[in-house]
């Protein structure tokens, strides 16, 4: 369920005034959080990522994560939900996916 994950205002008819906010991380935390979620996928480990790419990295994953939790709210009233699951994700991930 969606509490579970820590997203318990994504409830379908959830307002503004219910949403934590978008950022949750302060900008810095963000890049940091990117650069060593990137640091675990590259091969060499001398290679190094710009702080121009950190900020651009870490707004796009803002977004992505923002817009898919959009979605599977948007899933979840389709189906007549409470709240969000997994399941509403697992939905609309193949679909984000392609438009990203």
């Amino acid at each position: 369920m969606a509490k579970a994950a820590g997203l318990e205002c994504l409830r379908p008819g959830a307002g503004a005034q219910d949403h934590p906010g978008s950022r949750g991380l302060e900008p810095r935390q963000q890049q940091e959080l990117v650069s060593k979620l990137l640091q675990m996928h590259f091969t060499d480990s001398k290679t190094k990522v710009g702080g121009d790419a950190l900020r651009l990295m870490a707004e796009l994953l803002t977004i992505f994560v923002v817009e898919a939790a959009i979605r599977s709210v948007r899933q979840a009233q389709a189906e007549d939900l409470a709240l969000v699951d997994v399941d509403q994700l697992e939905k609309v991930l193949p679909q984000l996916l392609l438009d990203f």
